[in-house]
């Protein structure tokens, strides 16, 4: 059932933005994994899945699949990450050095995490009233990067574009992959605990629902904020900088034109929306993507490349001490090739020519 379902439902596969030899060798993958499962009878998820997690990932080019009971992946594993508490709030916000720092550890939570996040973008022209600003997103794995724009919105100059392109599935006027997320949070941890942007746009399947791809541009030139901002940002990443956390860096990097620092992100952001399976003979959890998004530039994988290189694990606190320095530190923007950088012994996809645009925002 595994191999149909990747087939039907994962979207690059499914809107043939994945090439048929490509869609083949993940099929091949999981039947190996099946055959060496019915060969070994392991005692765990661990070991029935062995390595099929980042085997797919690598296939796929695509991060976001998600085999649950996976081991720890080896896709980029010996690179230094940040220490981030993830029991701590979602956004924190303090003054350091005469410097405004943001750490913002995730973009979804409860329903503490959601209340936190929506007064902390309500707060932005407070924010904005710093000439000297560092957002920290070391370890922030995404959630819904609607949040990083509202924010934004209050303090653009007139004219700015944050780039991009997607394609996703859609339900009328709803993304897909919405309600599925929320359904499962809800049955979990009750309606309150679902994020008020999905309860407010996710879609009530109905018997005469019809599916569609649907593309999207960027927004354009955007509307000058009520007071626009031109004062100085660092953006401090991490290989933990994942999902809506590198579209959020994105975001920042074009929009307020924020430095971004650290060391290169994850590179889970060329598709998004999850939408969680769940196999019923087996108990198999499976996540697969809804939508794909097109920054013009291979980043899967690869990750966000920074400006300027700084060791993950330097403290915040030593960053907004350094902030002009850093600032002025004279670095370049590259873009690796992905091939090269990933541990995985799995097989590296082609990777077909990138467009000229991109595209923010991944769930």
């Amino acid at each position: 059932m595994l191999p149909q379902l990747v087939r039907e439902r994962h979207f690059g596969i499914a809107t043939g933005l994945v090439a048929e030899k490509t869609a083949d060798k993940a099929e091949q993958l999981i039947l190996e994994a099946r055959d060496r499962v019915l060969s070994e009878r392991p005692r765990s998820w661990g070991e029935a899945l062995g390595d099929l997690n980042d085997q797919l990932r690598m296939c796929l080019r695509d991060r976001h699949v998600a085999l649950r009971g996976s081991g720890q992946s080896r896709i980029r594993s010996d690179e230094p990450l940040a220490a981030v508490d993830q029991n701590a709030p979602a956004v924190e916000v303090e003054d350091q050095h005469g410097v405004l720092c943001v750490t913002i550890r995730r973009f979804f939570g409860g329903a503490d995490d959601d209340k936190r996040l929506r007064e902390w973008a309500s707060g932005s022209l407070s924010h904005f009233s710093n000439e000297r600003i560092v957002v920290d997103l070391r370890g922030n794995e995404g959630g819904n990067d609607a949040i990083m724009l509202e924010w934004l919105l209050p303090v653009l100059q007139a004219g700015v574009r944050i780039p991009g392109t997607s394609t996703g599935w859609f339900v009328g006027e709803a993304p897909l992959g919405l309600w599925n997320s929320a359904a499962l949070i809800e049955a979990r941890d009750g309606l309150d605990a679902v994020p008020s942007w999905h309860r407010a746009h996710r879609h009530v399947p109905a018997p005469g629902d019809v599916l569609q791809v649907r593309g999207e541009g960027d927004d354009g030139p955007l509307q000058a904020g009520v007071r626009p901002w031109d004062g100085k940002m660092l953006v401090l990443l991490d290989g933990q900088t994942k999902s809506s956390g590198e579209s959020a860096a994105w975001m920042l990097q074009h929009a307020v034109r924020g430095r971004l620092i650290g060391a290169r992100t994850a590179g889970m952001i060329e598709y998004g929306n999850i939408v969680p399976y769940l196999l019923p003979a087996s108990g198999l959890h499976i996540g697969l993507t809804t939508k794909h998004n097109d920054y013009g530039v291979a980043i899967e994988l690869a990750g966000l490349p920074v400006q300027t290189e700084l060791d993950p694990r330097t403290p915040l606190s030593t960053v907004a001490h350094a902030f002009d320095r850093l600032y002025r530190a004279p670095g370049r923007w590259r873009y690796p090739d992905y091939r090269r950088l990933c541990s995985s012994g799995a097989a590296s996809p082609a990777r077909r020519a990138a467009p000229s645009s991109g595209r923010r925002g991944c769930t």
